[in-house]
């Protein structure tokens, strides 16, 4: 009997650091099925691995840009005409409306997270070619894996059956049998997993029909637990996972007074202003009435009814037309760089499975988001997001958490420059009552903590009166000055230990496996030069909101600093930086170097080979009076993840994308254009935008994995 070893080349070095091992002349192959482990069918994520634009037997080093490359396979609409929305919408091909709407619309309803109850489940039910299996979530105890001959030896067996046999690599396993046609992929529904190396996977022999043996005796999969912490710019917002398509033809009139029963108010608006309309200063202009906007397309209109506007009905139908959100508490979707991360982490190496937890939540600080419950984005008005710490620590720990560890953090109300501390209790689970280590957190967090927000709405409005009923809807001061910004960020360093501090206390996660993601820059225009130059290109959703140039200059001046002392506060070695309570650093690795992708990519980039059309393309769809449809183009065909020049969401594109509407005042008002515009996304980066960063971060977390496992680091 001849006996082949399954494996007989050198990986490559860069091979080796994306933790690749099949060799291209391997006897046996195999990889792992299904290996997202967030999406709970094989099916699901067949949709993500058809835009992958690489091999997935792990022999080749993939693109630098192979994330962006697969996000624009996926989402470049179906069309012959890209010009416009318009002309692509006449020129659609059988996949156009799959594509407008994004790949993450096709995956929503068939992932391991409970969207209305806002949070991951113990145990996820997953379907694989052979069947159903009901997997801890965290700690799965086995995978799925498909092996096969390589070609190279199929091409020289005989005809015949081959016989596969394979037994658990931990000792007084069962091994088992099959006898399958050669060219046949052998399916091992449960492939054992453990932390402990040696025990976990199985070994594998064939028997071919000319007699010979071929055999792999580690056909074990590395499972790689990956978390996600932060705020908007790790969640995804901006970019719902499925979103709001508008009707062709109606429109929504955005005045409570002009709301009338009778039909005709959806289609042409009263000539008389509201009190409020002129308290705002909406009194129809000359050429369009600023108050009528693109409706959501209803399910009245798809059966050829109208709802009457003030009826139950029509709420019920808004409500149902709106964007799906993986968790519409925290605007989170899988568009988000770390969904990204995870699924090319698994995509790269057949051998890998990978684990993703992402907690990141819209508004989140490292107080109000991270350490205490906050208010959620949508529900109700006292709707509550747990404290991402604590939904962190339910799910890794098994039993009680029996460890008391203490934390005091700077506290202060949006707006306010009073500052006091607050000591936070929190319960930890003693380290051999963790589920598993984790191998790497991706963090976004600070921006909320000195008021993002409330800057960009300070660049983008005259006064706080423009806002003051969406900030008493909110309950808190939504704009202020870069002078109020700046007593938070002095603050910041002790926020960011006692973080460091809850994740090792927590979570036994060392410093270094935590990569934390700079902020984009989003002022830039398509020459570099600082966005402003037209007030309202992008924001004419509403007539309150013009980019003042003077106040966003101020703005970006205290970004610069507050980047800069970001860079101190994770690490402070480089000098030039103050005495911080992180001392010599948090020892987080700060990712910065996507951020030079983004610098003629701001709010106000437009393409540089068709500036004029892009520009034009960037204003709000409106119907004129003396016009028969939309101009510059149909609501109903807008391209919410087309590919721009743009990086990032102008309140225009927020307003056409997600949609999304406050419950704090009427359906009707003339402040949800506003609402709907800055608190869908406005400012945030686009899905694309996220691809290109997880682009940078995946790189990252490849050198971190090269170092070892989360379990590894911590034995030692």
């Amino acid at each position: 009997m001849v006996r082949i070893s399954a494996t007989r080349t050198v990986l490559p070095l860069a091979l080796a650091l994306l933790g690749a091992r099949p060799a291209p002349c391997a006897d046996l192959l195999w990889q792992v099925e299904s290996p997202f482990r967030f999406f709970r069918n094989s099916s699901t994520f067949a949709v993500y691995e058809r835009g992958y634009p690489a091999a997935r037997d792990g022999t080749a080093q993939p693109p630098a840009d192979v994330i962006w490359r697969t996000e624009r396979r996926l989402n470049d609409p179906d069309c012959r005409d890209i010009t416009t929305p318009d002309t692509c919408a006449a020129t659609a091909r059988s996949r156009y409306a799959s594509t407008r709407l994004g790949w993450a619309a096709q995956t929503i309803d068939a992932v391991c997270y409970d969207s209305r109850q806002g949070r991951y489940p113990v145990t996820c039910e997953r379907r694989y070619s052979w069947g159903v299996a009901k997997e801890d979530y965290v700690l799965p105890e086995a995978h799925t894996v498909v092996i096969r001959l390589a070609p190279e030896r199929l091409a020289d067996v005989p005809q015949g059956d081959c016989a596969w046999s394979w037994t658990p690599r931990k000792a007084g396993g069962r091994t088992e049998t099959r006898k399958l046609a050669c060219a046949t992929p052998l399916v091992i529904p449960r492939v054992p997993f453990s932390l402990d190396r040696a025990a976990s996977g199985v070994k594998v022999e064939v028997a071919l029909p000319d007699g010979r043996t071929l055999s792999d005796g580690n056909v074990a999969v590395d499972d790689l637990l990956i978390v996600a912490m932060g705020d908007s710019f790790a969640s995804g917002e901006s970019n719902p996972d499925r979103p709001v398509t508008f009707s062709a033809s109606r429109q929504m009139i955005y005045d409570p007074l002009q709301a009338r029963d009778d039909q005709v108010a959806a289609h042409a608006p009263s000539a008389e202003p509201s009190t409020r309309s002129l308290v705002f200063g909406l009194a129809s202009s000359p050429g369009f009435d600023p108050k009528v906007l693109p409706r959501r397309l209803l399910d009245d209109e798809t059966k050829g009814l109208s709802y009457r506007l003030s009826s139950p009905e029509f709420a019920a139908a808004f409500a149902r037309s709106g964007p799906h959100w993986l968790s519409p508490d925290c605007h989170r979707s899988q568009y988000g760089y770390p969904f990204r991360v995870g699924l090319q982490l698994a995509l790269e190496n057949p051998h890998r499975s990978i684990t993703l937890i992402s907690l990141a939540c819209t508004g989140s600080e490292v107080t109000e988001g991270l350490f205490f419950d906050k208010k959620a984005r949508e529900g109700t008005g006292n709707a509550m997001v747990r404290a991402q710490l604590d939904q962190l620590a339910d799910l890794m720990c098994r039993g009680s958490r029996t460890m008391a560890a203490s934390y005091i953090l700077p506290v202060y109300a949006s707006g306010s420059t009073e500052v006091s501390t607050r000591a936070v209790a929190k319960s930890w689970c003693a380290p051999q009552s963790r589920k598993r280590p984790i191998d790497t957190v991706l963090l976004s967090i600070g921006g909320n903590d000195v008021g993002f927000s409330a800057l960009l709405l300070y660049a983008m409005t005259e006064s706080a009166g423009d806002l003051a009923p969406i900030a008493s809807a909110i309950g808190q001061q939504i704009r202020f000055s870069p002078q109020v910004a700046r007593v938070y960020m002095e603050q910041l360093d002790e926020r960011m230990k006692a973080l460091r501090d809850a994740l090792q206390d927590g979570f036994g996660v060392a410093p270094q496996r935590v990569l934390q993601t700079a902020y984009e820059p989003i002022q830039f225009d398509e020459t570099g030069a600082l966005c402003g130059n037209e007030p309202v290109l992008g924001l004419d959703v509403h007539p309150k909101l013009r980019l003042d140039r003077i106040r966003l200059g101020e703005t970006v001046d205290f970004l610069k600093d507050f980047f800069a002392r970001m860079r101190c506060i994770d690490d402070a070695r480089a000098g030039g930086c103050p005495a911080l309570a992180t001392g010599a650093g948090t020892g987080f690795q700060l990712v910065s170097d996507h951020q030079v992708e983004f610098a003629r990519r701001g709010l106000c980039a437009r393409d540089p080979k068709r500036v004029v059309a892009d520009g034009d393309l960037m204003a709000m769809p409106r119907r004129w009076p003396d016009g028969e449809g939309f101009s510059p183009y149909s609501p109903a065909a807008f391209l919410p993840y087309q590919h721009r020049w743009r990086l990032f969401r102008t309140p225009n594109d927020a307003f056409l994308t997600a949609n999304v509407h406050s419950s704090g005042f009427s359906l009707f008002d003339i402040l949800q254009p506003v609402y709907a515009g800055m608190y869908s996304g406005a400012v945030h980066p686009t899905a694309e935008g996220h691809a290109i960063v997880a682009d940078h971060v995946v790189r990252h977390v490849r050198a971190i994995l090269g170092r070892g496992s989360g379990h590894e680091a911590e034995t030692r």
